[in-house]
């Protein structure tokens, strides 16, 4: 799991330092992706806490925004996740419940 942290600290490193030869966006989405990393590293240390899923979540919503959509904009992608966001952790609660009931 720890590599997961070596593999951010490289990205972060080569973004910072080559971004003059990058082209164009490609040193956001490097920083999308360090961010994505420690976000996946914080949330596989502790599952169950709903600020580390929501900082997963809000990792995933900034690379999907630089990759797919104008990240300069407020725009319909990031308001239909941001109201998503509650109906999914719902939605794991209860499935986490049904199968501790089951056990």
């Amino acid at each position: 799991m720890e590599k997961i942290l070596y593999i951010a600290v490289i990205i972060s490193i080569l973004t910072f330092n080559l971004w003059e030869f990058l082209p164009e966006g490609a040193f956001y989405i490097g920083m999308s992706i360090f961010i994505l990393l420690l976000s996946v590293y914080i949330y596989l240390k502790n599952k169950k806490s709903f600020i580390c899923w929501l900082l997963l979540m809000l990792s995933i919503n900034n690379l999907a925004d630089e990759f797919f959509f104008d990240a300069t904009k407020l725009q319909l992608n990031e308001l239909i996740f941001a109201l998503s966001l509650p109906v999914v952790w719902v939605i794991k609660i209860l499935r986490n419940d049904d199968k501790n009931t089951r056990e």
